[in-house]
C-alpha cells in the first residue's frame, strides 16, 4: 500500500465506547510546570488502552513523569514530533530502569496528531502508546474534534483484533450539518487498515501531524500504514436519525472494530458549512535543495533482522551535516509492502525524475512490493536518530539510524 494523493496510504452497531481519558496532570513544586504522570505498566499507561490523550499548543513544551512498573527498561518515543534525538528514546539515557522514574520534557514545533509509544517496540504491541494532540494557534472551524486511536492486538487465535480507543464498538453522534475533524491514529506496530465512512464526503487536511494541500478522499476512505495518522474533515451531509457505518478492511484478517456515526433528532444549522481553508503551516522549509545532498539506501528485505538490538547498538546508515538536504531511497525487494519511521523527523516524497515532490510530509512511508520510494528531508537537529522499517503484517522490526552533526 502507498500513499498518494487519491488514496491515503498509510494498507453491527455497537454501544458508544468509552471516550478517550485526558492525560492526568500535576505541577512540580519546583518549577510550577504542568506535569503529565505516565505509569507504565502490563495494563497500559495509567491502566488503559490507550493511554491518556496529551494536549499542548504549538510552540509550547510537553513535561511527563515516566513511571516504570514493569520488569525491564523503558523509553519512550514521541512518534512524529520534531524533537531532539533524546526524546525519540534512541539513546541510553532515555531509558528508565524497572521501579525507577524520570522527567522528560519535549517542545513540540508544529500542531498536529501525534502519540507517544513505549520503546522497545514489543512494548507499544502490548498496548503502551497515547495520543498527543497539539493545537494550532488559531484552531478551524469545526463543531467536534475527535481522537480516534485504532489498535490491534492477537485474539485468542492469534489473529488481530481491532479496537477503537480500546474499545470494539464505538459511537459518532453528531448532528445534520455539522463539521467534524476526526484524527485517526494507527498504533499497530504493524498492521494496516481502510476506514471508509459510508455516504460522507471526507476532505485529508493533514498527514503524520502535517498539513497537506486539502484533497477528497477517494470514496470517503482513510488508509493508514502502521504509525500513520490522518486528520481529516467530515461534513455530517445525512438526514437527522441516519446511522452511516464506517466500514474498514484490515491486513492480517482478524475482526475489524464496530464504528458507526449516529445522526440526532435536530440539525446544527439550516445548510452546510462553506469549503474549508487549509490549516496553518508549521514551520517546515517550502523547498528542499536537492543538489548536493547526501544520499543512502536503505533495503527493505524479507530475510528477518538478527536478534533485536538496542538502538544505541543498530548500525548507522548515514551521517549528514546539520542543515544539510538528504535524499534516503527506500528499496523494498520484499514481495510485502514495507513501512519505514524516521525518528525526529518530517520527509517529502519525491517525483520520480527528482522534479518535485508530493503535496504533504510524512513521517511514516508505506513502500508497496518491489517499489522503489525516494523521501527528501532537511537534517534539522544534532543527534543520532532512529530508522525503523518492516513488513506490514510482518513481526519483525529492522533499527538503523542515522547521525547529524
Amino acid at each position: 500500500m502507498l500513499l498518494s494523493r487519491r488514496h491515503v496510504v498509510l494498507g453491527p452497531p455497537g454501544a458508544l465506547a468509552a471516550a478517550a481519558l485526558p492525560a492526568a496532570a500535576c505541577a512540580d513544586p519546583g518549577t510550577g510546570t504542568e506535569v503529565t504522570v505516565l505509569e507504565a505498566g502490563k495494563d497500559g499507561f495509567n491502566g488503559a488502552v490507550p493511554g491518556p490523550v496529551i494536549r499542548a499548543r504549538r510552540g509550547g513544551g510537553v513535561t511527563v513523569r515516566l513511571l516504570n512498573r514493569l520488569d525491564e527498561p523503558l523509553a519512550l518515543c514521541w512518534h512524529g514530533v520534531r524533537a531532539a534525538n533524546a526524546m525519540d528514546g534512541s539513546t541510553p539515557a532515555a531509558l528508565v530502569a524497572p521501579g525507577a522514574a524520570a522527567t522528560f520534557s519535549v517542545t513540540v514545533p508544529d500542531a498536529g496528531t501525534f502519540f507517544y509509544r513505549a520503546v522497545p517496540r514489543p512494548r507499544q504491541e502490548a498496548g503502551l502508546y497515547g495520543a498527543l494532540v497539539v493545537a494550532e494557534p488559531s484552531p478551524p472551524a469545526v463543531d467536534q474534534d475527535q481522537v480516534l486511536v485504532f489498535d490491534s492486538r492477537p485474539d485468542s487465535r492469534g489473529s488481530p483484533r481491532w479496537t477503537v480507543d480500546g474499545a470494539a464498538v464505538h459511537d459518532i453522534a453528531v448532528r445534520t450539518n455539522e463539521r467534524l475533524r476526526l484524527r485517526f491514529v494507527n498504533a499497530s506496530a504493524v498492521h494496516a487498515l481502510q476506514a471508509r465512512i459510508e455516504n460522507h464526503p471526507v476532505l485529508v487536511m493533514a498527514l503524520d501531524g502535517e498539513p497537506a494541500e486539502p484533497f477528497a478522499s477517494r470514496d470517503g476512505a482513510v488508509t493508514l500504514a502502521p504509525g500513520s495518522r490522518a486528520d481529516v474533515f467530515a461534513d455530517a451531509t445525512l438526514a437527522p436519525g441516519t446511522i452511516a457505518p464506517v466500514m474498514f478492511t484490515v491486513s492480517g484478517g482478524g475482526e475489524p472494530p464496530a464504528l458507526r456515526v449516529s445522526y440526532g433528532p435536530a440539525p446544527a444549522r439550516v445548510t452546510p458549512l462553506a469549503p474549508p481553508p487549509p490549516l496553518p503551516a508549521n514551520p517546515l522549509p517550502e523547498r528542499i535543495n536537492l543538489a548536493g545532498a547526501v544520499r543512502a539506501t536503505l533495503a527493505l528485505a524479507a530475510v528477518p533482522p538478527p536478534a533485536r538490538q538496542r538502538s544505541a547498538d543498530a548500525p548507522v546508515l548515514f551521517t549528514a551535516e546539520h542543515g544539510r538536504t538528504v535524499v534516503l531511497t527506500l528499496d523494498n525487494r520484499d514481495a510485502l509492502a514495507h513501512v519505514v519511521y524516521l525518528g525526529g523527523h518530517h520527509c517529502r516524497v519525491l517525483d520520480r525524475l527528482d522534479d518535485g515532490w508530493k503535496p504533504y510530509w510524512l513521517d511514516t512511508v508505506a513502500v508497496a512490493p518491489g517499489e522503489i520510494v525516494r523521501v527528501a528531508f532537511v537534517a534539522a537537529s544534532a543527534g543520532r536518530f532512529r530508522i525503523e522499517s518492516g513488513a506490514i503484517s510482518g513481526a519483525a522490526v529492522r533499527e538503523h539510524r542515522f547521525e547529524i552533526r
